[in-house]
């Protein structure tokens, strides 16, 4: 992995930034409820990471502007979800990490690294639930607001700047460039766009034409990006897209057709990113044909085999053999959280191996749980988004395996986006109301009620006030 990219000039930053003042302003009649605060957790926290040349400097105890934002967004996060944090029994596999992660981190004495994990986790946990109320609290069967698709249009604009100025950076071995606005890493910027796609390909209230030109865009985006990790990634997204989304749109009857072509349509077009792409896949094929004969003790790597995937066989067999010649309880709760920084000069670039040496074998499967867990919310979820929520979740193990999703706070973003809205989707499914989320049951009710005392000023008596017209307890869906 290459070092962090250096920022863009501050002038373009500050471009930027006053980009993103005028549409705070624009939207501000908007900015409030979920949606809005949604748009400022993420549009503030992908803002201020453009500015990492003086973000990440240390300001008090040790902590940057950086760290602090993220303390502020979580406790934010956390607060507003109060009430749903143990409310669905569809979030208790979150708390199964928690608790391989405090186990892991304490009986290691890894508590710096715990207490950075477990606030990436709580993270995830409060997003995912803000998430799912922001998309309930909308009209128009559940669709997510502009609101939060514009947290995504500063990001594309600083991208956009650093291709007419030619500010690239040099990516891995090979020389590509990538072009990602300055931010501080092609791979953690590339997660946001993936975060962007998921966005629009689960958002409701847009039309097939349009979704598609607006996926195109991120693709495009990405592709600059010359993240090789993520753009096999968005695969899966892209897939169900084109084949279940143009189905949906088709008349009755022409649905399996139409789906056939666009399925035909897919793989040309996968053949041609291919050929265009073939010297940043040229290890893929490599890898693919030698199996798992390449992890081995890394004193037995040659120089050609060092250079692999940007010598990501070579961390990955570092890992694993450090793991597998350790003691019998490391390989159970592993060395604890974050703990790699202390021996690897480089992180594992693959979640699964990463958790294999950072919370064991135990903590590991608690981890496969969780994923799969959401994957079959995604399958038991509404018709109509649930090859899209599975493409998603795809997506992200895909991720997994190239790169550390878990260790950014762009990749927690991503993955509490997805999971918010597959636990909408999932509980949609059940609850035949016009809001799922209790949350969004109460505002709408205390304003009918309050509208309900009120006297008319014209007249000096009359009856007493009406009665709520909805009276009906509702019960928690679990």
């Amino acid at each position: 992995m290459s070092d962090d990219s250096p920022g863009l000039p501050l002038s373009l930053l500050l471009a930027g930034t006053g980009i993103w003042l005028v549409l705070v302003w624009a939207l501000l009649p908007r900015l409030r409820g979920p949606a809005g605060l949604l748009f400022m957790v993420l549009s503030a926290r992908y803002l201020v990471t453009f500015y990492h040349d003086y973000s990440t400097r240390s300001l008090f105890a040790g902590q940057s502007l950086n760290s602090f934002i993220t303390l502020g967004i979580t406790a934010v996060c956390l607060y507003y979800s109060r009430h749903d944090l143990i409310r669905y029994r569809a979030v208790l596999p979150v708390y199964g990490m928690v608790a391989a992660l405090l186990v892991s981190g304490l009986l290691n004495m890894e508590f710096a690294g715990t207490i950075n994990a477990l606030i990436r986790q709580f993270l995830f946990l409060g997003l995912m639930i803000l998430v799912a109320t922001a998309i309930d609290a909308e009209p128009n069967d559940g669709s997510v607001s502009r609101l939060m698709l514009a947290a995504f249009v500063v990001p594309l604009c600083y991208q956009l700047m650093s291709i007419v100025f030619r500010l690239g950076k040099a990516s891995e071995s090979d020389g590509s460039i990538s072009y990602m606005g300055g931010y501080v890493h092609e791979g953690v910027f590339s997660i946001m766009l993936l975060t962007a796609l998921v966005v629009i390909a689960l958002s409701g209230g847009l039309t097939w034409k349009r979704r598609t030109v607006y996926m195109a865009l991120i693709f495009t985006a990405l592709f600059f990006a010359n993240y090789r990790t993520s753009v096999i990634a968005a695969a899966p997204i892209l897939l169900m897209h084109v084949i279940f989304g143009s189905a949906n749109t088709a008349r009755a009857g022409l649905a399996n057709y139409v789906r056939a072509g666009a399925f035909m349509l897919a793989v040309i077009f996968g053949a041609l990113m291919a050929v265009l792409l073939s010297q940043r896949m040229a290890d893929l094929g490599t890898l693919l044909t030698s199996g798992g004969g390449l992890i081995k003790p890394p004193s037995e790597f040659g120089v050609e085999d060092r250079g692999l995937l940007s010598g990501r066989i070579l961390i990955w067999s570092d890992y694993i053999y450090t793991t597998l010649r350790s003691d019998v309880s490391h390989l159970i709760i592993g060395f604890g959280p974050d703990s790699w920084q202390r021996v690897f000069s480089l992180y594992a670039h693959n979640v699964y191996i990463s958790y294999i040496y950072e919370i064991g074998f135990v903590g590991t499967a608690l981890y496969l749980y969780m994923l799969g867990h959401f994957l079959w919310l995604a399958l038991a979820a509404r018709s109509d988004k649930r090859w899209h929520l599975v493409g998603a979740h795809l997506c992200y193990g895909v991720l997994c395996l190239g790169t550390m999703p878990t260790f950014s706070i762009e990749g927690v973003l991503f993955y509490a986006v997805i999971c918010g809205y597959t636990l909408y989707y999932y509980l949609a499914e059940r609850v035949k109301s016009k809001h799922i989320m209790p949350r969004n049951n109460l505002q709408p009710t205390r304003l009918a009620r309050a509208r309900s005392l009120r006297r008319p000023r014209d007249l000096g008596g009359g009856p007493g006030p009406a009665a709520p017209t909805n009276t009906r307890k509702r019960t928690p869906v679990r």
